[in-house]
């Protein structure tokens, strides 16, 4: 008992400093929620919240919370000179209870798709098998490690990866399977690309701010670097827009995206010109636009279409 309770208090300590539920579970709400209902509008016209939905949801969570054990687990060494606050390395939180974590989160994102989500059993397959051979390094570590190009074409699809089988929940929804198209890659753009936006915006350095730690600016440059997230929120805004005409939702809808692709050209333009510390908000801006992006959207859905439940 002594161990068990010893164990949930640092999972405690791991939770509240390297995956805050409270902070995270509001956005993966938003972001399914919107993905889910905006794929099946466009397929069909309806929202159907069935079985699909419910194990789509929490295999989201489950992914999210297993993709963060998994980054935890292969930069232990690395965190000890480059982060040695962190919870692990300065000993709250043990390796082993990380490794607990993941494989609990890995048996019930298995264990809900094989109960629950029989027709996207295919595509769950692929997905997990990808997700699992980023963590192995595709059994060629030492060769990533030394060539950050390789690492970034092998692991940046990753919120790709998930997001297309979240789209596959939504088309399983209803009594027919409806086949992946154009228009559903779209869609998978416009909720992976904020993503890339804030991997990438968060290893960003302003001009002499840089460490031992490998950035993009560290790569392609500050201005360069900062590129990527401007390019991923500007293309965003426009697939945004596409879904707003798709959709049929008002000039408001439109205003409100508008205000929003203005708020990130201000903050990354200012850091292009003047790229100080200072000006260096790129990470809190994308997750701000990202947010405000995705909640927009969910509440136009709510407001011009009927949820069916279905459970």
């Amino acid at each position: 008992m002594s161990n068990f309770f010893l164990f949930f208090k640092r999972s405690r300590i791991y939770f509240k400093e390297m995956f805050p539920v409270l902070i995270y579970l509001p956005y993966l709400a938003a972001l399914y929620v919107s993905l889910n209902f905006v794929s099946q509008i466009i397929t069909n016209n309806e929202i159907v919240v069935d079985v699909y939905a419910v194990a789509g949801f929490i295999s989201a969570f489950f992914l999210m919370l297993l993709m963060r054990t998994f980054d935890d687990l292969k930069d232990i060494g690395i965190d000890k000179d480059l982060f040695p606050d962190r919870a692990t390395p300065r000993g709250a939180v043990l390796k082993s209870d990380i490794v607990k974590i993941s494989l609990f989160s890995f048996i019930v994102i298995v264990s809900v798709n094989l109960l629950f989500a029989h027709k996207t059993l295919l595509v769950f397959a692929v997905v997990i098998t990808y997700l699992v051979l980023t963590f192995k390094w595709f059994f060629a570590e030492k060769i990533h490690r030394e060539n950050i190009f390789l690492t970034m074409a092998t692991h940046q699809p990753i919120p790709y990866a998930i997001n297309l089988l979240l789209i596959h929940f939504a088309l399983a929804s209803g009594n027919v399977y409806e086949a992946f198209e154009l228009k559903h890659f779209a869609i998978l753009l416009f909720f992976s690309l904020p993503v890339t936006a804030w991997e990438s915006s968060r290893k960003i350095r302003a001009k002499g701010m840089e460490t031992n730690y490998e950035t993009f600016s560290m790569v392609f440059g500050t201005r360069g670097a900062t590129w990527i997230p401007f390019v991923c929120l500007l293309l965003t805004s426009a697939i945004a827009v596409y879904i707003g005409i798709e959709l049929e939702f008002s000039i408001y809808y439109f205003l409100i995206t508008s205000a929003l692709c203005l708020f990130v050209i201000l903050f990354y333009t200012k850091f292009l010109i003047f790229p100080t510390k200072k000006n260096n908000v790129l990470k809190n801006i994308t997750m701000i636009f990202t947010s405000l992006q995705f909640f927009t959207t969910l509440i136009f859905i709510l407001i011009n279409f009927k949820v069916q439940i279905a459970l």
